[in-house]
């Protein structure tokens, strides 16, 4: 059960339409048994819910928004005195969950625990809302929004693209935040797979175990965007896009020819270097080693590469 709270503590990875509102009940304004109507949370047999999940009059638009919050337990509970807040469109297989490496992610084991999401037809781009955060420590406690993109195309479920949202306005001390948008834009792992399915978390969490009270996270209004195509960058149809040398020891350059946008990702989609202008011949370093996704773009799309730094 401990290992829940690591992987929530660290993110727990064309020509598009409008926003279409794909989320069912994303607006929470249906409520069944304690819970927005086609959402979940953190639930065991023997303790019913561990994270604090209510209904909220304090809306970004009708009559309702969800509250989301930490919430003290039993100790007899594996020994833990605290949940994280979590909501999800999803259904979660809590205790395969516990018994995850999470130093070692499988993607494919994780893909095969959080079930049951929004079922796609078309390619999701970004997944935006709206949310009020209300903590009431800021120095311990943060919010987020995870989504992972699923493929069960071939029969097998394997996560093909993940997207992470922590940027948190400016804590206003006692006075109650007003509502934030947010946009997360996913990044696909596995651009050339079929997305089928979509898992949305939002979580809060508290790094101080001695915490008795916490701050709550409003949501409200989620949906997302769609793309019906995905054109990939080529510089010349004789010569086409790569990072080299691939895998490196820390350095490599991208085979362009005009400047382009590039930003590093890695494997629970965090940034490791954001979005910075790339002229050709230029060197890019990433430190550590392990394996990474290079997003480059330009004025016809994006395309994104593994990266491997032993």
């Amino acid at each position: 059960m401990k290992k829940i709270l690591s992987v929530l503590a660290i993110s727990l990875l064309a020509i598009s339409m409008n926003a279409q509102n794909a989320f069912l009940n994303a607006g929470f304004e249906t409520w069944t048994g304690g819970l927005p109507t086609n959402w979940n949370t953190l639930t065991i047999p023997i303790a019913g819910n561990l994270s604090n999940i209510s209904k909220s009059t304090d809306a970004n638009s009708g009559s309702f928004a969800v509250k989301i919050a930490a919430k003290t337990l039993p100790v007899t509970i594996s020994g833990m005195t605290t949940a994280p807040g979590l909501l999800t469109n999803g259904t979660l297989d809590v205790m395969g969950l516990a018994q995850m490496d999470f130093e070692n992610i499988d993607f494919t084991q994780l893909s095969s625990l959080i079930t049951n999401g929004t079922l796609l037809t078309e390619r999701p781009t970004t997944v935006s809302g709206y949310y009020s955060w209300n903590p009431v420590n800021e120095n311990y406690e943060q919010f987020i929004f995870a989504t992972l993109v699923i493929s069960n195309a071939s029969g097998t479920r394997e996560v093909v693209g993940i997207a992470n949202y922590t940027n948190v306005p400016e804590f206003t001390g006692s006075m109650k935040a007003t509502y934030a948008s947010f946009e997360s834009e996913i990044m696909y792992l596995n651009p050339t797979a079929t997305p089928t399915e979509l898992v949305f978390l939002a979580i809060t969490m508290n790094a101080d175990l001695n915490a008795t009270s916490f701050g709550y996270l409003l949501l409200d209004d989620v949906s997302m965007t769609t793309q019906i195509g995905l054109e990939k960058i080529t510089n010349d149809t004789k010569t086409p896009l790569v990072i080299y040398p691939n895998p490196t020891s820390g350095e490599f350059r991208l085979n362009v020819k005009s400047n382009v946008e590039v930003s590093v990702y890695n494997q629970l989609g965090q940034v490791v270097i954001p979005p910075m202008n790339y002229s050709p011949n230029t060197k890019v370093s990433v430190k550590e080693k392990g394996i990474y996704f290079v997003r480059i773009k330009d004025a016809k799309g994006t395309k994104t590469q593994k990266l491997i730094v032993k």
